[in-house]
């Protein structure tokens, strides 16, 4: 057993739970394993197969359900994070159905995107056969569907247009969806993938847990890496987790290192778009020379601002400054111009 502040951390499986007692448990974040083939060991360096015949998986995790189910109050609500690769696809829903079939109620899915339009990292894996695949499920299930309370605003994003505060709300927030982009910190390898095959960001069980009001208490019952504990000790939750094949010295780590977690506040598109446009604006009016571009990564950060002026559609003497000075109508190695022609 670990405890690190109000977190406590039991080296063992959670299919049996007796060290908490019933209806005590408000929120639930987990990510069990994925059940593809994956090797795992702990500390001592006992391994674990991550390939059950698909009977023995389903037996396993509803008999975690049904603990998660019993410890869990009346108000408690249940995130379920799973994906589906590309040899197990349909795998997210079955266990989702497996959920179900334990008592909790499913409420919604969630999409946590990893990466989108070049923000964020995954793991390539599509090849020439299939696309990438940079979104996974959060399914939402509750024990009781009249008892639970979700606030989306406690993670909202604020209004692009202003106009709509007072029509839809007092303050400048707005429900985000139930899409999360939410990147990782770094990109694959050790450096986010040792001691567990899928650890999730810190961004996200700190979302789940400050979107569910007047919370005491989160469990994650495949504890991995200890994201969860660390997001719980951030927020001031107690928090339970469970880990079979336990990194001890990496879980410590998490739970310490990560406990100072704040989260950015999102920068709107609709914003970057204006404030840029907005930047030209002040631009026009000053007699601003750009100066020389001494390296390559000078010139390509020219290039990539001149492509992205121009497909914002905007034109305008500082537009036209940055193409003379890269002299892109005469340089035929420019690297966005390869791009474009190919």
């Amino acid at each position: 057993m670990l405890v690190i502040d109000n977190q406590t951390v039991y080296f063992k499986s959670s299919e049996k739970m007796d060290e908490i007692q019933d209806d005590t448990i408000d929120i639930i974040i987990t990510s069990p394993p994925y059940n593809r083939g994956k090797h795992y060991s702990s500390d001592s360096n006992v391994k674990y197969n991550d390939s059950l015949p698909e009977k023995e998986y389903f037996q396993m995790l509803n008999r975690v359900w049904k603990e998660c189910f019993r410890v869990s109050s009346e108000k408690a609500v249940f995130f379920l994070n799973i994906g589906d690769s590309a040899t197990t696809q349909g795998l997210s829903e079955k266990v989702a159905n497996s959920t179900e079939q334990a008592g909790w109620i499913r409420i919604q899915d969630i999409i946590w995107v990893k990466s989108i339009y070049g923000k964020g990292h995954y793991t390539p894996s599509g090849g020439n056969k299939r696309f990438n695949n940079v979104w996974e499920h959060i399914f939402l299930f509750v024990k009781d569907k009249k008892k639970y309370e979700l606030n989306p605003k406690a993670i909202g994003i604020p209004y692009a247009d202003k106009s709509n505060i007072g029509r839809y709300g007092s303050s400048d927030l707005r429900d985000p969806g139930n899409l999360l982009h939410i990147c990782y910190e770094k990109t694959t390898g050790a450096t986010i993938k040792k001691g567990h095959d899928a650890p999730f960001p810190i961004g996200l069980p700190y979302s789940c847990i400050k979107a569910v009001p007047n919370a005491k208490s989160v469990l994650d019952p495949f504890l991995g890496t200890g994201t969860t504990l660390a997001a719980a000790n951030s927020l001031g939750l107690q928090g339970y987790g469970y880990e079979m094949f336990p990194r001890e010295n990496l879980i410590k780590e998490t739970i310490i290192n990560k406990s100072q977690y704040e989260p950015k506040t999102p920068i709107l598109i609709p914003h970057y778009e204006r404030s840029i446009k907005t930047l030209l604006q002040l631009l026009e009016n000053t007699n601003t020379e750009l100066s020389d571009l001494k390296t390559k990564k000078d010139r390509i950060n020219m290039e990539i601002l001149l492509d992205t002026l121009e497909k914002m559609n905007i034109s305008s003497n500082f537009v036209e400054k940055i193409r003379k000075k890269l002299n892109l109508d005469n340089d035929k190695n420019s690297t966005l111009f390869k791009f474009i022609k190919s």
